[in-house]
């Protein structure tokens, strides 16, 4: 998953960063302005960053030790990426192999002695409770502990629960969690995943919130396997309706294991208030003894270029709608928000999913 990781994650900062152009950049009144996308960002940073989040992510490591897993179907997340992604013979043939492992196009996620159970943790990790009988009747429930803020470990006070529901219909698996704190509902979200002969679809969909900001949240993958070609899809949408703030991304990675050449197709969108950033442009490479990557992009605010931004290799050259440097300031913003966003995106997926991968993968 390197290429996507450097990929999308500078363009979609180089994307951001034009709120550094303060000067009235765009064809509406209000100018875009860079404290507010600062803002925007650290809300949604701050979100998954918030206790329950942090809680949630590191109790989940645990989830799958409650049941004997199988292979069934979420090893195909990372294989799909990868395999379109990286221009690997290696990673094209382990996803055919995860292919065949997969199993059903759909069932039950969770099997039936385990439904209406809680489990609550001591040292050895997650047991169940025989005494407490609040789980749901068609999920699991796990109990939450606060995090030691020096360790990084669950300690042993109670902040609250999460659910863990098998939605799945005859034509897809579902999984929702629920987390609750304090007795409000902090997180809810489906992952939903369809699998055919030679193709994926996984799918995560609700919001998460810290109990001040919710942040709606819409991710999906699609891989397609048809040798020698593999065609990956992603998509990434995140909301804050409180601030008026999206922020999307679709990139479409595309490998031929004979002829070893690829390509990434990325599509990018980001919206603060009334204003629009977009971002497109397509990189082509190709492996083997002399590799080379490279493409062009264009950034538009509210309708105008506003940069070109040209990759050659290792290389990144960016140059603004009159073929001139970017000011110090707008490098600067560059820099601040890159940060942000790489951790926004890079394994975000895996994140939402983690939670109830054991589920997918016992069944």
């Amino acid at each position: 998953m390197s290429r996507f990781s450097k990929s999308s994650a500078v363009i979609l900062a180089l994307t951001v960063a034009l709120g550094a152009c303060t000067d009235g950049i765009g064809l509406n009144d209000t100018p875009f302005d860079a404290s507010v996308s600062a803002g925007d960002l650290q809300a949604v940073q701050g979100a998954f960053a918030a206790t329950v989040f942090e809680s949630l992510a590191l109790s989940s490591q645990s989830f799958g030790l409650v049941a004997d897993t199988g292979a069934v179907p979420v090893s195909l997340l990372q294989a799909s990426l990868a395999a379109a992604s990286s221009g690997s013979r290696w990673e094209a043939a382990a996803a055919a192999q995860a292919f065949a492992a997969a199993g059903p196009a759909a069932g039950s996620l969770l099997h039936l002695d385990l439904r209406g159970r809680t489990y609550d943790r001591d040292v050895d990790g997650y047991r169940w409770n025989p005494n407490r009988t609040d789980a749901p009747v068609n999920g699991v429930r796990f109990i939450l502990y606060e995090v030691d803020p020096v360790t990084h470990e669950p300690g042993t006070t109670e902040i609250g629960y999460v659910d863990l529901l098998d939605e799945s219909t005859d034509l897809a698996y579902v999984a929702r969690v629920i987390v609750v704190t304090g007795g409000v509902e902090r997180i809810n979200y489906t992952v939903s995943a369809v699998v055919g002969a030679q193709t994926v679809a996984f799918t995560v969909s609700g919001f998460i919130g810290d109990g001040t900001t919710q942040i709606d949240v819409e991710l999906s993958m699609t891989f397609v396997h048809n040798f020698p070609v593999s065609i990956a899809t992603v998509e990434h949408d995140f909301s804050v309706p409180s601030r008026g703030f999206e922020l999307s991304a679709r990139v479409v990675f595309e490998f031929n294991d004979e002829t070893l050449q690829g390509s990434i197709d990325i599509n990018a969108t980001f919206m603060q208030g009334a204003h629009s950033v977009t971002f497109t442009g397509l990189i082509t490479f190709s492996e083997g003894d002399l590799p080379t990557e490279g493409g062009t992009f264009e950034i538009h605010v509210d309708g105008q270029l506003f940069a070109t931004i040209t990759v050659d290799g290792d290389a990144v050259t960016v140059q603004n709608s009159t073929g001139g440097a970017l000011t110090a300031a707008e490098a600067e913003a560059v820099r601040r928000i890159f940060d942000g966003l790489q951790e926004m995106f890079d394994d975000r997926f895996e994140d939402f999913v983690r939670p109830v991968a054991w589920m997918f993968e016992a069944a």
